[in-house]
Order: structure tokens, then sequence, then C-alpha cells
């Protein structure tokens, strides 16, 4: 007679190797997971700029893409589509709440003509943090994200 399945003894070495495993690959995760926080903040600025330089052409009319370093949110202004007035476009993005990021700029707003060109003077440096891991962004003088 044949008995098949695992024993007692090949089960937890089984479960032994598997913990081994996750004490080893969890930190890894976590770090991965904090990477991947601070890109994606950087990846909503870039998103939220073509959504501003989107918004000017759309509208006929300059459009501001607002950041506000102290509150860690980002977000967009445009004339209003009827009657006098501005409107905010699309929601403010609360970096600190959807990525636990926060960030630091030295330039406050970066407005679009309504031909989608960004008016600066200077390029605005954005810093990026989370737990102690950094990454930066250049927006160039023409609204352009550099990595």
């Amino acid at each position: 007679m044949s008995r098949s399945g695992f024993t007692l003894v090949e089960s937890i070495v089984a479960i032994v190797i598997i913990g081994v495993l996750l004490a080893v690959g969890m930190p890894r995760m976590k770090d991965w997971l904090l990477r991947e926080d601070v890109r994606a903040a950087r990846r909503q600025v870039t998103t939220h700029l073509a959504r501003g330089r989107a918004t000017a052409v759309y509208r006929g009319c300059t459009a501001v893409l607002h950041l506000d370093g102290g509150t860690d949110r980002v977000w967009i202004t445009s004339c209003a589509i009827q009657g006098p007035g501005v409107d905010t476009v699309g929601t403010i993005d609360d970096f600190w709440s959807h990525f636990g990021v926060t960030f630091t700029s030295d330039g406050d707003s970066v407005l679009f003509t309504p031909q989608g060109v960004a008016l600066a003077t200077n390029s605005i440096s954005m810093v990026f943090t989370k737990a102690g891991y950094t990454r930066d962004l250049l927006i160039t003088p023409v609204g352009r994200p550099v990595w």
C-alpha cells in the first residue's frame, strides 16, 4: 500500500525555508516600496506639467501649476470655462497623504501661455524625500521635466 503526501518533517522544513526567504526579502521589498513612492510623486508632477500645458492650449488662456512645498500640495489653476474667474483644474494633490512624500522646490509655480509654453527665467529644482531616500526633478524654463 502506497501513501502520498508530505511528512511532518518535510512540511516543517518547507515552512522554515519560506520563513528564511521572507526574512531576507522583506527589507529589500520595503526599500523598493520606499523608492517607488518617491518615483510616483515625481511622475505625478510630470503629469501635472502635461495637464497644465494642455489646459492652457485647450482653454486659450494661461494656466498655472502651483507647487506648495510647505503643505506638499500641487494643483493647476486656469481661467474659468464660462464667465470670469479662475478654476482649479483636476484635483489638488497632497503628496504626503497619497505617497508619504515631502518635497521642496525653489519656485512656487509654472505659468503656461495659451500656446502651451512655460514662461520662466530660471529652472525650478524640486527635491522629493521619504524616510531618507531623496530624488530630484528639474523643471526647465520652458516647462519640461528633467529627471
